[in-house]
């Protein structure tokens, strides 16, 4: 059957952004990103200079996603991870047997409550992939929130969960590296149940404070410099708000070169306000809600969110996840950290996933960091995870009127495309090149009148994906598709 090329329009306001992030979630396989996802985290498990993908997963093995090096994933955990199921809820990840190999931590919620032990686990890498339990048992607890960090100065990754109760304090033995001892008394054992952890130096002081995002009541400790904190909370944040906080995000959203502080809520808890937050740093570590005036008002539920500079003007954007049927969305930062939806004009559409967890980081190699969100995919949703790889494009590269205003994506059998512009093309051959920038073909562009172009162009070295052509020093995006 001969296919009929068609066009796909897409129509730019003046000013409006280029969609900044393609969705290759389909390079993500379906065996391993389909779980019941509770959190994410990228790291070079296997040495190969590449980022891979951790995902701890609820009531189901966990996974580590191994990077091919093309944009693809492969589950690689059959054989290099335990196939122990918990209820696992974050992970982190460092060198904790001071061997050069990163080594993983998963920390459970409700085992616990169901009579298991040993819940949390602890598993010691080999720098080329495979994970082998540790001989050491880390102590139960109900934990949501685990981060490594050097709490004592020793150059050793300690370890800190956020638990239901007390926050955890493991000491990791410089006698015996990779082995642990409690020492609670480090952090004021509050008792609430903490859904998140973060570390961040409000105060300017060079070390690391330690916030803990609760579901009853957040904390803000202050440490000593000596690895001992202190509740300051009362003193130093808004008080009285009645919210539900599942995560917590630092970053100078001002430009004023302090940490401010974002707060992801939910109303999970009758009563709850699940209008999500935005403290602003007075530099001193004393924190003021801005939320009414600089902060979209709303009632998502939002169970993660991130800094990240989404469209490159050199401030942090918000990205936030969000469950029960609120889209994954993006906040614009005007640089002085007002906030407003950007969603459509950065993601170029709207994303409905259970995102629990999500990440920035160069997942391709391209040198722009990439968005990875993972779907706790409630019934009957069959959705993989979400991965999106960011463009080459900016908010600001192209100038008024270079905005493409219809796409032709690829037909498998004519092969060839359509592209109409306002910028006057050469008629001889233009460069498609990679992510990487590489030159991969050269393709013809042949006008067809009023700003539309036809470009013939031979795929038969080339696999489905994102390409960019290069147009008088403009870069366009094309999608081959399969």
């Amino acid at each position: 059957m001969r296919f009929v090329p068609f066009l796909l329009l897409f129509v730019a306001p003046a000013g409006s952004y280029s969609q900044l992030y393609l969705d290759a979630s389909a390079n993500l396989p379906d065996n391993g990103a389909k779980g019941q996802s509770m959190d994410v985290r990228a790291a070079d498990l296997d040495g190969d200079g590449d980022l891979d993908i951790v995902l701890a997963n609820e009531f189901q093995a966990n996974t580590w996603l191994r990077n091919q090096g093309d944009e693809t994933f492969s589950n690689a955990s059959a054989g290099a991870m335990s196939s122990t199921v918990h209820d696992s809820e974050d992970v982190a990840i460092a060198d904790f047997n001071d061997d050069g190999d990163l080594d993983l931590v998963f920390c459970s919620e409700d085992d616990v409550n169901l009579g298991t032990v040993n819940v949390h686990e602890y598993y010691l890498g080999n720098g080329a992939g495979a994970f082998v339990p540790a001989t050491f048992l880390l102590p139960d607890s109900e934990a949501n929130a685990v981060i490594a960090t050097d709490l004592n100065g020793d150059d050793l990754p300690d370890l800190l969960f956020g638990n239901d109760g007390g926050t955890g304090v493991l000491i990791n033995q410089s006698s015996a590296p990779g082995e642990f001892a409690v020492e609670n008394n480090r952090v004021p054992q509050v008792d609430r149940t903490t859904q998140d952890l973060a570390l961040a130096d409000v105060d300017g002081d060079g070390d690391l404070d330690l916030f803990e995002g609760n579901e009853d009541g957040n904390l803000l400790h202050i440490n000593d410099g000596m690895g001992q904190f202190a509740n300051e909370s009362f003193a130093r944040l808004p008080q009285g708000l009645n919210i539900e906080t599942r995560k917590a995000a630092f970053g100078d959203v001002d430009g004023d070169g302090d940490l401010d502080l974002f707060l992801a809520n939910v109303l999970f808890i009758p009563g709850k306000n699940p209008q999500n937050r935005l403290f602003l740093n007075d530099g001193n570590g004393f924190f003021s809600d801005v939320t009414a005036t600089q902060l979209p008002a709303d009632s998502d539920h939002t169970i993660d969110a991130i800094f990240e500079d989404v469209d490159l003007d050199e401030d942090l954007d918000l990205v936030l996840g969000n469950v029960f049927g609120a889209p994954v969305k993006v906040y614009r930062n005007d640089g002085n950290g007002l906030f407003s939806d950007a969603t459509l004009a950065i993601l170029g559409q709207y994303y409905q996933r259970d995102a629990l967890g999500l990440i920035a980081a160069d997942l391709n190699g391209d040198g722009f960091r990439d968005l990875y969100i993972c779907d706790r995919k409630t019934p009957p949703s069959n959705n993989k995870d979400l991965l999106l790889l960011r463009t080459t494009a900016t908010a600001t590269e192209e100038p008024e009127g270079s905005e493409p205003t219809a796409l032709l994506y690829p037909n498998p059998v004519v092969d060839h495309f359509y592209l109409q512009t306002a910028l006057p093309l050469p008629a001889d051959s233009l460069s498609l090149l990679d992510l990487q920038g590489k030159v991969v073909a050269q393709v013809q562009a042949e006008p067809q009148g009023k700003g539309l172009y036809r470009f013939q162009v031979n795929r038969s070295k080339l696999r489905a994906g994102l390409y960019f052509l290069n147009l008088e020093g403009l870069v366009k995006r094309i999608f081959l598709a399969p």
